[in-house]
Formats: C-alpha cells, sequence, structure tokens
C-alpha cells in the first residue's frame, strides 16, 4: 500500500506515520509512506503513485479540500481520507468522495479501523482483473472494474459496463462463482451486483450507474450485509 500524509504539522505526520507502522506489522500489509507539510509541494509530485491519501484540512497555504479538489481533477479513484479535528466540513468531503474522516487526536484504535475501511476500498480499485468473455462474437477482454452488474437472461448472462453490455451463454451462478473474489452480490435473484458500483439502496431498490435494479425481499438483508461490509471495512 502507497500512502501519502499531507499535514502542516510535523508531530501529526510523525504520529501518523507511526500509526502506519504500527498497522503494516499487525496486518502483514507491505507500505511505503511519503509524508508532505504542504498541499502544493504534494500535488506538485503527484503521479498516480499513491493508493491512500491522508489530507489534513486546516492547513494555511491551501486547505486540504481545495487539495482534494484538484487531486479529484487527476484521479477520480485514489483513497481519499481526512484527518481532522473540523467536522464541519463533512460535506465536502462527500463533494470529493472522502470515504471516512479520522477525528484529532488521532487514536491508533479509531485510526486502525478506518484504515481496514480504506484497504477495501483499496483492493476494490485494484480490480482490474481481465475478465475473458465468451460472446457470439468471439472472446472479449474486460477489466473485472469495469462490471456494474450481471443479469441474468434465460439461458445467458449479461454483463453490464457503463457503456456496452456482452452476452455470455452462462447462468448467474457461474458468473457469481466467477466473480466471488471481486465484491459482487445479489440483489436477487436475477442481479449480481458490483458493490463498489452501488452509488445507493432506497427502500426496495439499488442505484447502480445510471441503472435502477430491484432487490428482493428474499436478498435485501444479506445484500445490505454485503454492501456494509465491503465499504465500511467490517
Amino acid at each position: 500500500m502507497r500512502v501519502a500524509i499531507v499535514d502542516d504539522s510535523l508531530s501529526e505526520l510523525n504520529d501518523l506515520s507511526k500509526y502506519l507502522r504500527t498497522f503494516s506489522q499487525e496486518t502483514k500489509e507491505s507500505m511505503t509512506v511519503d509524508k508532505y507539510e504542504d498541499g502544493n509541494v504534494f500535488l506538485k509530485n503527484y503521479s498516480n503513485q499513491y493508493d491512500l491519501v491522508l489530507l489534513d484540512i486546516d492547513m494555511p497555504k491551501i486547505s486540504g479540500i481545495d487539495v482534494a479538489r484538484k487531486l479529484r481533477e487527476m484521479n477520480e479513484d485514489v483513497v481519499l481520507m481526512f484527518v481532522t479535528a473540523m467536522t464541519q466540513y463533512a460535506l465536502a468531503g462527500f463533494e470529493v468522495d472522502a470515504i471516512d474522516y479520522v477525528i484529532k487526536p488521532v487514536s491508533y484504535p479509531d485510526f486502525a479501523l478506518k484504515l481496514k475501511k480504506a484497504k477495501r476500498y483499496i483492493e476494490m480499485n485494484r480490480n482490474d482483473t481481465p475478465l475473458l468473455l465468451q460472446t457470439k462474437e468471439g472472446i472479449i477482454n474486460i477489466s473485472v472494474k469495469d462490471v456494474l452488474y450481471v443479469e441474468s437472461a434465460l439461458h445467458y448472462c449479461i454483463y453490464h459496463t457503463s457503456d456496452k453490455e456482452y452476452k455470455v451463454r452462462e447462468n448467474i451462478s457461474s458468473a457469481e462463482q466467477k466473480l466471488a473474489p471481486y465484491h459482487f452480490a445479489r440483489c436477487n435473484a436475477g442481479y449480481l451486483v458490483a458493490l463498489k458500483h452501488v452509488e445507493s439502496i432506497v427502500k426496495d431498490e439499488v442505484y447502480v450507474g445510471d441503472y435502477v435494479l430491484k432487490i428482493s425481499r428474499g436478498k435485501k438483508t444479506k445484500f445490505i450485509e454485503q454492501f456494509t461490509r465491503v465499504l465500511g471495512g467490517l
């Protein structure tokens, strides 16, 4: 895991670095950490090299919120977490897709819990595993991370991405087994959903990209449990 910490306080940088080393030792997760006291310097040196960025909000030269906005212009997927005492900026965090806040003063147990959540997101971002689909047109190579959901259609499965559909002769159980390592879950008997792409769950509907899928009564409890486990880092 490649981590950047951006905080104008040297003591905070050192404390977070120490916590990251402890987390690395406890989880056996290989980790490299770079520290920046200035958000502008971080942005100047940024070239998509980090899996996780830890950002303070209250910094003198450029705020963490502005750093995050500029970061999102360069990379929409890098995992972002604020480490701050300024909880009033929570709504701005949603704007830049921050996955969570760690409240100062930082305690290791709370920080470790949030890091487990970040690790889940990082693993999902890494799901660029090639997926070979045997269609009528031939063998198509796509990436697992591009699949929004899989739809069962008689003896076929339809793999939906943001811009295309691929029809494959297989059953939904076969697709479910194949995609099991990549955080997919059934919202009903006919749909297998990539949990990373779930934007919201409202009543008996799940919003995935531009699609709205029905959640069956029998699958709802388990689907929500899987969704909260993966995205909540539990």
